[in-house]
This record gives structure tokens, sequence and C-alpha cells, in this order.
């Protein structure tokens, strides 16, 4: 007897995590994943969040996917690093950037370049 799903189970699987991550009002990157957001530079600002037990501030902006009809506003959250490479580009008028997230958990780092 196989595991093996099959290619109708699969899609379903798809089609749920797609519905998913459209229903989210967070934008969510799988390690090595890449996406192009579009960023508003008047709706940005610190929020303070609690990982293992500790506060730390991290950087909210709010985006939407430039290809999407819809234009759903998300929220897109960053460290502090992450979010002074963001600025530097919205700084210089280039407010569509390219995500690209590399590695999981407490080692995940974004590629910020424009689109």
């Amino acid at each position: 007897m196989s595991n093996e799903l099959t290619y109708k189970a699969k899609e379903n699987l798809r089609r749920n995590e797609e519905s998913r991550k459209k229903e989210s009002k967070y934008v969510k990157l799988d390690p090595a994943e890449k996406r192009i957001l579009r960023f508003n530079a008047e709706k940005m600002e610190p929020v303070e969040v609690e990982f293992d037990g500790k506060k730390s501030v991290r950087y909210q902006y709010i985006v939407t996917d430039p290809n999407d009809p819809v234009q759903q506003e998300k929220y897109f959250t960053v460290s502090k690093r992450t979010s002074a490479v963001i600025d530097t580009y919205l700084l210089e008028g280039k407010t569509i950037l390219t995500i690209h997230r590399i590695g999981a958990g407490k080692d995940t780092q974004y590629i910020i370049t424009p689109a």
C-alpha cells in the first residue's frame, strides 16, 4: 500500500495553502521564496513583538502585490536591519521591491532589491 498522494490530492493541498496565504493579513515567505511587493512609505510603523519571552521592536510595513488586481493590503514585518535596507530604497523612490528569503528560524535573512 502506497502513501503517495494522488495528483488531485496534491492540487487540493496546494489550493488550501494558496487560500490561507491569500486570506492572511500578513505576508509570509517560505525559505528560498521570492516575492515582489509594493511598499507604502506612508503606512509603516515600529511594533513591539515577543519572541521566546523577550520583547523587541520590529518594523511593520503595509504592502500590496503589484501583480494582484485586488491590491489587498497586507502587513510585512521585519527586523531593524532589514527595515534599514527597505527604507534606503524607499528614500530613493523605489517602492516596488523584490524580497528573497534565505534561511529559516533565527537564521532568516531577507535580500531586498528593486524590482
